[in-house]
């Protein structure tokens, strides 16, 4: 009897541990929006402000709800002019590639340095050509706050220094 009880015990709690809530850590975060991100339109609409609403803070996709307004005004007023994301916002430099040695390279991604502390954590995101391109790496900062027990991007930070946000509301 105790065996079966003890079994049952085990059982229901094998079966209650992938249900509970899983958080990911900033840098897996930072992949998974990429990884989701990189396999989706650039170009910024309201689908693509909605798809990715789950990985930003509230701020920020207010942010972009307010740009895309902004853009739709313009667009209005200036029916032949790019808009500020007229190229789209694929949260990376541009991928024109590399020639050398007779071929064509593009950049890479990948995670180079994570800072965590309760609350904040920044990743730093390296677009880098393999080495027999010439061109420097480039480093973009996401910005990441913990909200509810998640990690949220909350901006990113390009090797400038300047911020998405800060040119959203430059703009």
């Amino acid at each position: 009897m105790k065996i079966r009880t003890v079994f049952i015990a085990l059982l229901l709690l094998a079966c209650a541990v992938p249900t509970l809530p899983q958080t990911r850590g900033p840098a897996d975060t930072v992949k998974a929006f990429y990884k989701f991100s990189n396999a989706r339109s650039p170009v910024f609409n309201r689908r693509h402000i909605e798809s990715r609403k789950r990985w930003y803070t509230a701020e920020l996709y207010r942010l972009f709800l307010e740009e895309l307004r902004e853009q739709t005004e313009f667009l209005k007023q200036h029916p032949d002019e790019k808009p500020f994301f007229g190229d789209g916002l694929d949260f990376r430099p541009l991928n024109e590639p590399c020639q050398a040695n007779g071929k064509s390279y593009q950049r890479s991604q990948s995670i180079s340095r994570t800072e965590a502390g309760k609350n904040r954590a920044y990743v730093d995101v390296k677009f880098a050509y393999p080495k027999v391109c010439t061109e420097e790496s480039i480093y973009y900062r996401v910005n990441l706050r913990r909200l509810g027990g998640r990690w949220l991007i909350d901006d990113w930070t390009y090797s400038d220094g300047m911020t998405l946000t800060r040119e959203m509301r430059k703009n």
